[in-house]
């Protein structure tokens, strides 16, 4: 019996090869060889025109849509309050579009596989375009308790179309650039963060030459116009789907390394929300114009966009990418520190250059720890088993929308409360140490995972590799084929 599984030692190794390279190749790849020592051509990195015009489009699409999130700022509060409306629910307003991408992100993650991508993204968009035109048409409302509910039920229904196609469109990035994911994903953030920055000039000028209902006709209309592009450009789920089994959240979160990509991005999401309604306060004191106030909210964007393709393309190019994320978050946390300044810092004079070099340090931080995420809980899932069809894709995509808008959530009520209690230096300093401490457990389990060689992973073997890359480099697969054929040579 030993000597026939001795004999049979080549064709295994021969099996297990060819194994592995089918199931970690990315739908519509093609294969030139089987062997382990498979690289991915360079050329297949290359834009296609198809492909081209899809990023194209998909930029345009979140540009528009993080537009519509802030392009309320300039003037819904104070038209509001002609209509009646606290300032306190005019927040809650804000933060109930974060709120409905929370809870409903996990639902689309599961409709997409049934429904169908293109399904899902067309029909978000749809229902985002018409709710941002029919949110123009409440200025006619006069009835303050009338005005009030229009504000939630259009804003909220349109945060559903924002869920459906952010959700379908990180699955539709992972299909249509298999090797090129995380690059593509930096790029669509440069375009999140200008959408977040320019969105309230946006708004104001168009409120400026038109009212209350022209920057929502218009965003509206936009993104209604993108529909026929999309439907063009985005391929049916069955050229993307190879797996059949299902994947439910409750097995994704069963998973270490998911939980705590999704503690991550949770931390990274409050430290970027809870200076909403934190540091224009805290900036007064400098007696800036509203202007000048916008330029350094805008410093923190146009930062996190610029450095975003380039931790994209780390991400890409690296299977160790891991440590990117509590890098992030350590100078994230020194950042902090600096922005308010904390007072620990009491040789520090607070001053507005302090403030905007903080502010800068910290965009890039953010892109720096938030850039891995996706790619992480892709690879979690992976490595614990799930596959990596549409139905993993779709499911992590509603994961890590629903975990970002949590953190979205509590960054303003958190940062609001802790600014009245104890002030901004305090609330700086708390959120500093939170990042610090994420950071120190990120490296601390990261480190451990990849100096563990007893983990016991798709084989059953135990094996680990020095790298968390498996949805996307087949090499990875090749350390657990070749720890499975020396523990055979071992027996024999």
């Amino acid at each position: 019996m030993k000597q026939t599984l001795c004999n049979e030692l080549p064709t295994l190794s021969k099996k297990i090869s060819e194994k592995s390279a089918k199931s970690l190749q990315p739908k519509g790849a093609t294969s030139e060889s089987n062997t382990n020592n498979d690289e991915i051509d360079p050329s297949k990195r290359k834009f296609t025109l198809k492909q081209k015009l899809a990023l194209v489009s998909l930029s345009i699409v979140d540009f528009v849509s993080y537009c519509s999130m802030s392009i309320l700022a300039p003037f819904f509060p104070k038209e509001s309050s002609q209509r009646g409306m606290s300032e306190t629910v005019a927040g809650f307003v804000f933060s109930f579009y974060a709120l409905v991408i929370f809870i409903s992100s996990p639902i689309f993650g599961k409709l997409v596989p049934k429904f169908g991508l293109k399904t899902v993204f067309i029909g978000g968009l749809l229902l985002s375009g018409v709710c941002n035109i029919l949110f123009g048409l409440i200025q006619y409302v006069e009835d303050s308790l009338t005005f009030t509910i229009l504000c939630f039920v259009i804003r909220g229904t349109e945060a559903l179309g924002a869920g459906a196609f952010s959700v379908s469109g990180y699955v539709a990035v992972v299909n249509i650039f298999p090797y090129n994911a995380g690059a593509v994903r930096g790029i669509l953030e440069t375009f999140v963060g200008l959408g977040l920055s320019v969105g309230p000039a946006i708004g104001g000028v168009l409120f400026a030459a038109g009212g209350f209902g022209l920057p929502f006709y218009v965003v509206g209309s936009f993104t209604i116009a993108m529909v026929p592009l999309n439907l063009c450009l985005l391929s049916t789920s069955k050229e993307y789907s190879n797996e059949e089994k299902e994947v439910s959240f409750r097995n994704t979160l069963k998973i270490p390394s998911v939980l705590i990509t999704c503690f991550i991005i949770i931390v990274v999401a409050i430290t970027w929300s809870f200076l909403e309604p934190t540091l224009e306060p805290h900036l007064r004191k400098f007696s800036l114009s509203p202007e000048n106030v916008g330029l350094v909210f805008l410093l923190t964007s146009a930062m996190y966009g610029i450095s975003s393709p380039f931790f994209g393309w780390i991400t890409d190019s690296f299977n160790c990418y891991w440590y990117l994320m509590p890098t992030g978050l350590l100078f994230s946390g020194i950042s902090l520190l600096f922005l308010g300044p904390s007072p620990m810092f009491v040789f520090l004079e607070d001053s507005v250059w302090l403030n905007i070099g903080a502010v800068a340090v910290l965009g890039i931080a953010v892109a720096m720890s938030l850039m891995p995420t996706m790619q992480s809980l892709l690879d979690g899932c992976v490595e614990g088993g799930l596959g990596e069809g549409l139905a993993t894709q779709s499911v992590v995509s509603g994961l890590w929308g629903s975990v970002y808008a949590f953190g979205e959530v509590l960054g303003p009520v958190s940062g609001g409360a802790s600014l009245q209690q104890f002030g901004f230096p305090m609330t700086s300093t708390i959120v500093a140490i939170l990042n610090v401490i994420s950071a120190i457990i990120a490296f601390t389990y990261f480190m451990s995972k990849t100096n563990n060689s007893d983990a016991t992973i798709k084989y059953g073997i135990n094996a680990d590799t020095p790298c968390t890359g498996n949805y996307k480099d087949r090499n990875c697969e090749e350390a657990v084929s070749n720890d499975i054929i020396r523990q055979q040579q071992m027996n024999c």
